[in-house]
């Protein structure tokens, strides 16, 4: 004998939040309560903060797989490059290369989520960091020179293309940082830290093992890690005003952060320093090492 089990009726909109008392419900509304209590109209839902394993274009969040394995090779490019420039030999540079790649995101679970670094599981990063930084080792020196709009630049330095290349791995870190933060049920605040430590604590790990001057805490530099801030902020905005638009605020986010950098690197954005020993606060689109140089020969 088959049992045929009615329909749960209509439930007014005012049992989704229970009475003070359960006790008042009906078994039958109590039921109902508890169904549209844990189902959400599909255009409230927001898409899982994640991302596929492997890259591809046919997802927003594969397209953002690709651009992170894009910005990981760039920084242990930028990484490898800085290392030799500083005497360390092929080990020091695939080292040094690999931890600006994924120095960020490891500090950022290590010391923030409290669980193990992403590339425990995902080992890839690690042979695509090495990889790229052995590259970089053995065969920038037979690339050739070009001006400020090349790879590499007349003093062999890096060029525009790279600059470009790094401006999309922090929009890319910045929002990835940020969807960990959302997994880990953090606050607004600590996720858009997670961004920014993604984005830049590599650099400034890299920066701390050269014994250099960390980039984003100088003004010798133009303003990196509060765009990155930024990115990751807008994130987490954009999710809280449009949960469903996951491709749309990915998209706006990295655009965002490359826009910013270039605008950073073209008109020397820079943050204000003290002018010592004067202390007086100092704002310039100068590098105050440039500066000092030609305040001591005039």
């Amino acid at each position: 004998m088959l049992l045929r089990i009615a329909p749960l009726p209509r439930v007014p909109a005012f049992f989704i939040r229970p009475p003070a008392s359960l006790g008042q419900l009906k078994p039958r509304h109590f039921i109902a309560w508890k169904v549209s209590s844990l189902r959400l109209d599909a255009s409230q839902q927001s898409p899982r903060e994640g991302l596929p394993r492997w890259p591809s274009v046919t997802s927003a969040t594969g397209l953002l797989r690709s651009l992170d394995w894009f910005g990981t090779g760039v920084f242990a490019v930028s990484g490898s490059l800085t290392a030799a420039t500083c005497g360390c030999d092929v080990f020091g540079c695939a080292l040094v290369g690999t931890v600006t790649a994924v120095g960020g995101g490891t500090l950022r679970d290590a010391l923030v989520l409290n669980k193990h670094p992403f590339w425990v599981e995902e080992w890839e990063y690690l042979i695509l960091s090495v990889g790229a930084a052995l590259a970089a080792f053995y065969l920038w020196g037979s690339l050739p020179v070009g001006d400020s709009q090349t790879i590499k630049t007349q003093d062999g330095g890096e060029g525009t293309v790279l600059q470009w290349g790094d401006a999309i791995g922090v929009g890319a870190f910045a929002v990835i940082g940020a969807m960990n933060g959302i997994r880990a049920n953090a606050p607004f605040l600590v996720s858009a830290l997670c961004g920014m430590m993604t984005a830049t604590f590599g650099g400034a790990t890299r920066d701390t093992l050269l014994n250099r001057p960390v980039r984003i805490l100088h003004p010798y530099a133009d303003v990196y890690a509060p765009i990155a801030l930024a990115g990751a902020a807008g994130y987490l905005g954009l999710r809280a005003l449009t949960p469903a638009l996951q491709a749309l605020r990915i998209g706006v986010c990295v655009i965002g952060v490359v826009g910013l950098r270039w605008m950073a690197w073209t008109q020397g954005w820079r943050l204000s320093y003290w002018d010592l020993p004067g202390q007086s606060i100092v704002s310039t689109r100068e590098d105050p090492r440039v500066l000092r140089d030609t305040g001591k020969k005039e």
